[in-house]
């Protein structure tokens, strides 16, 4: 049996590929999809990553309807489309949810229809997740293997169906006032569509929980390499999703080179010894894969199991090459070094670009190198699946940490979901206590508090991390330190989390007309103040994103094909939102890329390749000394 048909094999029906941004794992979803169906299994391949690699891996146009991949028989690709499914949701679904907000609260119709076309956080990637359910129900394929997309924002996809059973919870809160009232006039009540449609939602998300959980059905295949960094973070993803009741049947340590083939082991090892279950393969090192059937078909081919690869060790007598890289027109020797030119950079930066691109290693050698030049700089990643503490080879936390050797630098891993709970929990305390002191004739209590405390279940989905990001523009604003630099989670959170101070601004204002109607009710006079002060900072800070003076957004890339084109669109989408890009870093270089094509006028610099990679201040120091400018325009 081959390597990849022994990968196979142990996966489930539904495959879960996940893992680090960067690792390779759309490419192993492609090409498990595409040997499925060679075999003749009707297969579908479906990207719930947001950044969207899955066309450039296929060669092919990858849109929101699963269509037939023309190669490759039997074999279906679809790209996960949040925003379509968003639209269809709420126009399928837009009038019952005003009757409930209207039976259940004390807004006019006005009030109803924006809050209705605002709120549903998270409604967007919820309806798209629970399309899967429908796809299992519906059964027109064999085999189903997701495209996830990096591990923070995979995490919280398989967190929203929580989140969204609280925003389900919410509205049957609104209607159980209905039903009080009706069953207290007519001394009975009769369920009606409202009814029907929270029911509808509870058994949906139930199909879909019942999905990702069903052992037999479903599994995960980690994504990983042979490198320190990653397998820390590929330990601690492996954790995470067993705690999450899934169950990771494969590892697959990806991009190993001859040299690196214990580590490959210990990888396996690593992850087998948190998951004993799984089963571990390798794939060696390839050169640079172009998108379309032939890549994916040498990567599936290079598939050993890693038993296998273990026996072959024992059996060699020289050790083998690495494949080569192609030989370069110029050296990295040829460029300038970058010097001064760093200097310029705006104070705030966000270090932004796809997974595995190497954004935390630039964001913490460019916060060591100011801090070395004497700005005082923090350091702060907005990441749920944080690596800086990786890294800088040292514990960070969630507070504010001096990094040893460090020249004064102030590090820190916010969590930004912790952050804005603890105000959450503290304007419900505030409304308990309101209703305790409040309690006038007519008024049924029991239903309005409930609706009144948990209005914030109506936040947009992001906005965690805007709460994060205010807070720093605050340290910023107020002169505590010179330099901020923010490793934030790969492109899609990026660029949610760039458009987010305008939807949170939106959402505030529509939660603070609610809460007028509940001024009484809810204590909403401190509660209204402190979201009128939340909307001032979240305006703030959204203008100072969009000053070039004063904060814009670093693109880190590498010199692949398919690499090149995602950090395309990232400079076009951060531009397009009104935000900066003073550079873009051409991460492990061995040669000097071209310049990536842009519209405006960017600096470009070259990282150059280093083995070890550089981990912890003094190495990722000196690595960032051997930047070169690439090009000097800005």
């Amino acid at each position: 049996m081959s390597g990849i048909d022994a990968l196979l094999a142990s996966l489930p029906p539904w495959t879960l590929v996940g893992g680090k941004g960067g690792v390779g794992k759309t490419t192993c979803a492609a090409a498990l999809a595409v040997h499925s169906a060679r075999q003749g299994t009707r297969t579908l391949v479906l990207s719930t990553d947001p950044a969207g690699a899955l066309s450039d891996v296929l060669g092919a146009r990858v849109t929101g309807e699963p269509t037939p991949f023309e190669p490759v028989p039997n074999l279906f690709a679809s790209q996960l489309d949040a925003t379509a499914a968003r639209a269809a949701f709420l126009a399928e679904s837009g009038d019952v949810l005003g009757t409930i907000i209207d039976r259940g609260t004390y807004l006019d119709r006005e009030d109803i229809d924006g809050l209705v076309a605002a709120a549903m956080p998270g409604v967007d990637e919820t309806m798209a997740l629970l399309a899967l359910a429908d796809l299992a129900d519906r059964g027109e394929w064999t085999r189903v293997i997701l495209d996830t997309a990096p591990t923070g924002h995979t995490l919280r996809l398989l967190s929203l169906p929580d989140t969204f059973r609280a925003i389900v919870d919410l509205l049957d809160t609104m209607q159980a006032k209905h039903r009080f009232m009706v069953t207290a006039l007519l001394r009975r009540y009769r369920s009606d569509e409202a009814d029907e449609f929270i029911a509808e939602l509870r058994r949906k998300l139930s199909r879909l929980r019942s999905l990702l959980t069903d052992r037999e059905r479903t599994g995960v295949a980690l994504v990983t390499r042979p490198e320190p960094v990653v397998m820390a973070e590929t330990a601690r993803y492996a954790a995470a999703l067993g705690e999450r009741g899934l169950c990771v049947r494969a590892v697959v340590v990806n991009a190993v080179g001859s040299a690196e083939r214990t580590a490959a082991a210990e990888a396996a090892d690593v992850i087998r010894g948190i998951v004993p279950t799984s089963a571990a393969f390798v794939v060696p090192l390839l050169p640079s894969l172009d998108g379309g059937i032939d890549g994916l078909t040498r990567w599936g081919n290079g598939v050993r199991h890693l038993g296998a690869v273990r026996r072959d060790e024992d059996r060699e007598t020289t050790p083998r090459r690495t494949p080569k890289k192609r030989q370069p027109t110029r050296t990295l020797e040829s460029l300038s070094p970058a010097d001064g030119l760093l200097d310029d950079l705006p104070p705030v930066l966000i270090i932004g670009g796809k997974g595995g691109v190497g954004k935390t290693s630039v964001s913490c050698a460019l916060a060591l190198d100011r801090a070395r030049s004497g700005a005082r700089t923090f350091l702060v990643s907005t990441d749920p699946a944080p690596s800086i503490a990786d890294a800088l080879a040292q514990p960070v936390g969630d507070v504010d940490h001096l990094v040893a050797g460090s020249f004064g630098l102030v590090a820190r891993q916010m969590d930004a979901s912790a952050a804005f709970a603890r105000w959450r929990t503290e304007y419900q305390t505030r409304v308990d206590a309101a209703f305790d002191a409040l309690l006038g004739p007519g008024l049924d209590a029991q239903h309005d508090r409930a609706v009144a405390r948990d209005l914030f279940a109506l936040a947009p989905p992001g906005i965690d991390e805007l709460y994060a990001l205010v807070w720093l523009g605050d340290m910023v604003a107020e002169g505590t330190y010179d330099r901020l630099i923010i490793d934030p989670a790969p492109t899609g959170h990026l660029i949610r989390l760039l458009e987010m101070p305008a939807l949170a601004l939106d959402w505030s204002h529509r939660l603070l007309r609610l809460m007028l109607k509940y001024r009484e009710l809810a204590g909403g006079g401190e509660t209204s103040a402190e979201l009128l002060t939340f909307a001032r900072r979240t305006r703030a800070v959204g203008e100072m994103l969009r000053d070039p003076t004063r904060a814009g957004v670093v693109v880190v890339s590498l010199d692949e094909a398919i690499v090149r084109r995602e950090s395309a669109r990232v400079v076009d989408r951060v531009g397009a939102l009104g935000n900066n890009v003073p550079a873009i870093i051409w991460n492990r270089a061995d040669h000097v890329p071209a310049p990536l094509p842009v519209s405006a006028p960017v600096r470009q610099f070259v990282a150059p390749e280093v083995a070890p990679p550089p981990v912890g201040p003094t190495r990722l120091l000196e690595w960032l000394d051997g930047w070169t400018v690439l090009s000097p325009d800005a």
